[in-house]
C-alpha cells in the first residue's frame, strides 16, 4: 500500500510539473519561427535582395554615433563652460535617391534616446526637437512670456546647436548592383555656422541578392 501511494504522488508531481512548463512556455515571449520575429541585428531576404541601406546598418551607425559624442564631448570647450547646452534637430541631407529621410530620422531619435541615458551628456545637452521648437523658445524669451512651467526659457544662440545629418550613396549598376553608403552626423554652432564636430563618417558597400 504504501508502494502504491508513492508512486501515485510521483505521477501527480509529474503532472503537475509538466503543467507548470506549459504555462511557462504559453506566457514566454514570442519568438522564433511562429511569430516571424528576428534579432535586431540579424538581416533578412527581403532586406538582403534590397539596394537600400540595410536596418541593421542604420543601428550599428547610430550606436557608433552616441559612444563618439559621449567620447568626445569631456574634451569639446564649448560642451564643458558649466553650463548645459542646447542641442537642436537640425537639417537632414539626404542624397540617397532611395531611401526615405524618416528612416534617418528614425535612428537620428535613437542617438538622441542614447545619450539622454548617458549622465555624461544628459548634464551637458537639452535636446530640443525641432527649429519650430527652438523658435517658439526665443520668441517666449524675447516677449517675456511664459512657457509651460510659468518661466521664461533662456535660449543662447551662441550656446544652441544643430544636429545635421548627411547621407550619400554612390551606385555602380550591372550585372550585379553595387551601393556604397556614406553617412555622419555634425554639430554646428546656430550663431556662427561653425561645425564643431563631426562623427566618424560610417561607410557600407552593399550588393543586393539573396
Amino acid at each position: 500500500m504504501s508502494k502504491v501511494q508513492i508512486t501515485d504522488r510521483n505521477r501527480w508531481t509529474c503532472i503537475a510539473a509538466l503543467g507548470a512548463a506549459v504555462l511557462s512556455a504559453c506566457n514566454a515571449p514570442p519568438k522564433g519561427e511562429q511569430t516571424r520575429r528576428v534579432e535586431i541585428s540579424d538581416t533578412t531576404k527581403a532586406e538582403r535582395r534590397s539596394a537600400q541601406v540595410q536596418p541593421a546598418a542604420l543601428v550599428e551607425f547610430s550606436d557608433q554615433v552616441a559612444q563618439q559624442l559621449v567620447a568626445d564631448i569631456t574634451a569639446l570647450p564649448e560642451f564643458n563652460s558649466g553650463q548645459r547646452v542646447s542641442v537642436v534637430f537640425g537639417d537632414i541631407v539626404n542624397k540617397t535617391q532611395i531611401v526615405p529621410t524618416s528612416d534617418f530620422e528614425a535612428f537620428r531619435n535613437r542617438v538622441r534616446q542614447k545619450l539622454i541615458n548617458s549622465s555624461v551628456a544628459r548634464s551637458r545637452i537639452r535636446w530640443i526637437e525641432s527649429r519650430a521648437r527652438m523658435e517658439e523658445l526665443r520668441q517666449q524669451e524675447l516677449g517675456g512670456t511664459e512657457g509651460a512651467t510659468g518661466q521664461t526659457t533662456p535660449l543662447n544662440p551662441g550656446m544652441t546647436y544643430f544636429l545635421n545629418g548627411e547621407m550619400y550613396r554612390v551606385n555602380r549598376e550591372g550585372k550585379e548592383g553595387v551601393h556604397l553608403y556614406m553617412m555622419n552626423f555634425n554639430l554646428s554652432n546656430a550663431q556662427s555656422r561653425e561645425m564643431i564636430w563631426q562623427n566618424v563618417p560610417y561607410e557600407i558597400k552593399q550588393t543586393p541578392g539573396d
